[in-house]
């Protein structure tokens, strides 16, 4: 038995994310023509720009800041802490979140102060403790009962008061994938309700070396409905009354996390519904529109006489850059036409370990009135290395062969569950080596996850300013870089 695989939505022209242009043919963005860039500055490139950073930023503060009056935005650091990046998010007024030592050192060389740093990590280690409680940032938000002990003794052993939050298990499974839902008892994250208990013990023997400033949780990533983060809202509520109750004074936050997603599929609003392979990765509605419901929402029940704060970095960043990669290679198998970037899951590596979905476009063949379907792969000795659910697809094809019975409607089913990317994607039907592909939506755990798999060169950053000029905001590396580290 075969099944079809699912391909990309019919488009007679290529779609292009809100903000971009087609001049003469060629990709645009504010102003800058991106063809034009790839060529100046080598490929795969990514390619930053500074007013939508800005304007992401500044509007999930202010609309957080509408719906309750003590909102405080928490930029979540692993989704993109280069330099630049985080020097902007501090003077658009947001505090961070970090996840390790490494993180920390980079919030403050960002020019971060200490009360606007929050500390997550499942596995922090003693001296990364130690830092933060040196430093007495805003919080640190305890994974674990095991993580609060250590706490208490390195606070006692340095006679510095360490401030924490609960990280809590709401038992809500948000998020676009298994591996960023982050809300269930079934991740690595946060106490359960049992572990809660211990954790509360280990607080009231503690006494003043530890200050409780509040709880924290975090569903998942990608998380497209509003309710699930309304139903985390009353969670944190009740969590909030409960703790008051036994230790005997009020808590001063709530940090409910982040997870805000954005519209990846850049489908048009009829299509966003269904059981399509891109599903996954829609938005119906803004960041921000989301987080002021919800900040609304705490205002309501958990009142405005405590700080909410929120931990978003997806959706800060992702739409802000895109990767310029070049076409190397075409072939036919059979009837369909394959092309060969040279830039794959090394560079963009959720591609493979989320299986995840990112718009494209010949940018240089804007013109094109019609597209034509193509297998997407990258350059590495890998057969992962692609743009399309090889896993899925294999998968789906063994299950068929033994369950040879199915109905049409059962074969349909079981292929939306299991394939999560489309078979192909949509290009100017005239696409062949030396043209330019853009991929959309790539400023989120792209920069941070690069790595030097078979021998591949970590790519170059820059970012478009305020004032259309370019600035580079990462070197290329270099070939001596390979080997950099090696023992010679």
């Amino acid at each position: 038995m075969t099944a079809t695989m699912p391909s990309s939505p019919d488009r007679s022209r290529q779609a292009l994310p809100p903000g971009f242009e087609s001049k003469a043919g060629h990709l645009i963005l504010e102003g800058c023509d991106l063809v034009e860039l790839a060529e100046g500055h080598g490929t795969p490139l990514f390619v930053f720009s500074e007013r939508r950073l800005r304007d992401n930023a500044g509007g999930f503060l202010r609309a957080a800041r509408k719906g309750h009056p003590k909102a405080v935005v928490c930029y979540a650091s692993k989704a993109c802490s280069n330099h630049r990046v985080l020097q902007i998010i501090h003077e658009e007024g947001l505090s961070i979140e970090i996840n390790s030592g490494g993180e920390l050192h980079k919030a403050i060389e960002a020019g971060f102060a200490p009360h606007q740093i929050v500390f997550n990590g499942v596995a922090k280690s003693v001296e990364e403790l130690r830092q933060a409680i040196a430093l007495g940032i805003r919080a640190i938000n305890v994974d674990s009962a095991f993580e609060l002990r250590r706490i208490a003794e390195i606070s006692a052993s340095t006679g510095k008061v360490a401030n924490v939050a609960l990280r809590l298990v709401p038992g809500i499974a948000g998020g676009a994938a298994a591996g960023i839902q982050t809300g269930a008892a079934t991740s690595k994250f946060g106490m359960t309700q049992q572990e809660l208990e211990e954790a509360i013990a280990i607080l009231q023997q503690a006494g003043d070396t530890i200050n409780l400033t509040g709880t924290h949780l975090h569903i998942g990533s990608q998380v497209a409905e509003t309710d699930a983060f309304l139903t985390s809202v009353k969670f944190a509520a009740d969590q909030k009354r409960r703790l008051t109750e036994i230790l005997g004074k009020p808590l001063r936050q709530i940090n409910l996390g982040g997870g805000y997603p954005v519209h990846y599929s850049h489908r048009p609003a009829g299509q966003r519904a269904g059981s399509n392979a891109l599903d996954h990765f829609a938005a119906t509605c803004s960041a921000a529109d989301m987080v002021q419901e919800v900040a609304s929402a705490a205002r309501q029940w958990i009142g405005d006489d405590v700080e909410v704060l929120f931990e978003p970095g997806r959706s800060l960043v992702a739409d802000t850059a895109l990767l310029l990669t070049r076409v190397e290679s075409i072939r036919k198998r059979g009837e369909q036409p394959w092309i060969y970037l040279d830039g794959g899951y090394n560079l963009i590596f959720d591609a493979v370990v989320s299986r995840w979905y990112f718009h494209m476009a010949t940018a240089n063949r804007l013109g094109a009135t019609t597209t034509a379907e193509f297998r997407v792969v990258g350059p590495l000795c890998d057969s992962s290395d692609c743009y399309y659910d090889v896993e899925g697809e294999y998968l789906l094809k063994s299950l068929l062969q033994q369950m040879p019975d199915l109905t049409e409607e059962q074969k349909a089913i079981l292929q939306a569950q299991v394939i999560r990317l489309p078979a192909t994607r949509p290009l100017a039907p005239q696409t062949q080596p030396g043209d330019i592909v853009s991929i959309f939506d790539v400023g989120a755990y792209s920069l941070e996850e690069m790595f030097q798999y078979c021998g591949r060169l970590r790519a170059a950053a820059v970012i478009i300013g305020l004032d259309g000029n370019i600035s580079p905001i990462r070197l290329r590396d270099t070939a001596e870089d390979l080997t950099s580290h090696d023992q010679k």
